[in-house]
């Protein structure tokens, strides 16, 4: 993975347990740092998955499963530290919004979860889809959370299948239901979605939300937003 990371212009900056903390556009400027930390997550799912099906079986380590979390924002960026333990690193919120994001993956069952910020970025090149409206734990205000699905680029070893635009348009349908409050009609779609989706757990997700609404339907400026307390 660390070698997919520099291949797109990423720099390492350090381990962290089984986690890889990388960064983009430091020290160097990138004036295509979104792009590349994008580029750079499919890259790292894609030598994840020959890596599954090279070594299937092999070893009580595979399959492994990756997440990724990325985000842009301003930053501290330099060596920091004392005189007797220095390193070159990044430090303020966005580093944070960017582990908090790697985190939530586990809730809805995807592997690369982007931030509004890098969204508006990149949406040309790559296709994305809204997950969620949340205010994770630890951070100040509500965000809107999308998932990676792919290149646009027909040339692209990352291009997003037909299945995977129909599927992300799928989705984008039943979430367009839930937002607008027509919690029978977003259950009925979301079943509907669950059985040729392949990641079913966001759809059980929103399916226990939409049998919530119907019993307790929430209030008037109910604004979409689902609060985390646990990281």
């Amino acid at each position: 993975l660390e070698t997919r990371i520099a291949e797109n212009a990423g720099n390492v900056d350090k381990y962290i347990g089984d986690a890889i903390m990388a960064i983009w556009n430091a020290p160097l400027d990138d004036t295509k740092h979104a792009e590349n930390a994008c580029r750079a997550a499919l890259a790292c799912l894609h030598a994840e998955k020959q890596l599954n099906e090279t070594n299937k079986g092999s070893s009580p380590l595979v399959p492994l499963h990756t997440r990724f979390g990325v985000h842009t924002g301003r930053v501290i960026v330099g060596n920091v530290g004392s005189l007797s333990r220095m390193q070159y690193t990044a430090l303020g919120a966005a580093v944070n919004l960017a582990s908090r994001l790697e985190g939530l993956n586990k809730v809805y069952g995807t592997r690369v979860l982007v931030s509004e910020e890098v969204v508006r970025e990149v949406s040309d090149i790559f296709v994305f889809r809204e997950v969620d409206i949340v205010a994770p734990a630890g951070t100040s205000k509500p965000i809107k959370i999308f998932e990676l699905v792919g290149e646009t680029d027909n040339g692209s070893p990352y291009q997003v299948s037909e299945t995977g635009r129909r599927i992300a348009k799928d989705w984008d349908c039943c979430y367009t239901l839930y937002k607008a409050r027509r919690w029978n009609d977003a259950r009925l779609a979301l079943r509907a979605y669950r059985d040729t989706a392949d990641n079913k757990v966001i759809a059980d997700i929103f399916i226990q939300r939409c049998d919530e609404f119907i019993l307790k339907p929430p209030a008037d400026d109910w604004d979409g937003v689902h609060f985390f307390k646990q990281k």
